[in-house]
């Protein structure tokens, strides 16, 4: 067959076979008319699907065919649980991170905000002011004589009402 006919190769495989539609059919048989070569490659098709046609058919047994369908259901049914398994993992460490968050979370400690120390109320400054006037004196424990001396630091840090 010559370079220019290569294009001719899969026509004449349909032409012989039968199945080439109409209109490349006619290009076809005009090119045959003309070139001997692709006529000659017509005639070893036709040869070939001649001796292939003849050639004995073995029968292929019915469980051989059963095997390769339960084969393929049971690939199918595999692949269906490996995707079901990954997302299973994915949601596994989805939640297994979640869960590490919120555990890490709990162990941190609580930031504590700095208040900022509030001035005594009215009812805080009187009872501050009666330790105050009270004598340090009457106090034994050293603790109580401190509290007594800051509340009455903080009583005159109060502006004085006016009467």
């Amino acid at each position: 067959m010559m370079k220019a006919c290569r294009e001719w190769e899969q026509f004449i495989v349909e032409y012989v076979d039968g199945v080439i539609e109409e209109q490349p059919r006619r290009s076809l048989e005009a090119h045959l008319a003309s070139c001997k070569a692709c006529a000659e490659a017509v005639k070893v098709q036709r040869w070939a699907k001649q001796v292939v046609g003849q050639l004995e058919h073995e029968h292929v047994p019915d469980y051989l065919s059963r095997r390769i369908r339960h084969h393929a259901r049971g690939s199918l049914r595999r692949q269906g649980a490996i995707r079901l398994l990954a997302r299973a993992s994915f949601a596994t460490v989805v939640a297994a991170s979640l869960l590490l968050a919120f555990w890490w979370g709990s162990l941190r400690p609580e930031r504590v905000s700095a208040v900022p120390v509030e001035e005594p109320t009215v009812a805080q400054a009187i009872v501050q002011e009666y330790v105050g006037a009270m004598s340090n004196d009457g106090f034994t424990d050293p603790s109580l004589q401190l509290l007594a001396r800051e509340a009455q630091w903080k009583t005159l840090r109060l502006e004085p009402t006016t009467q």
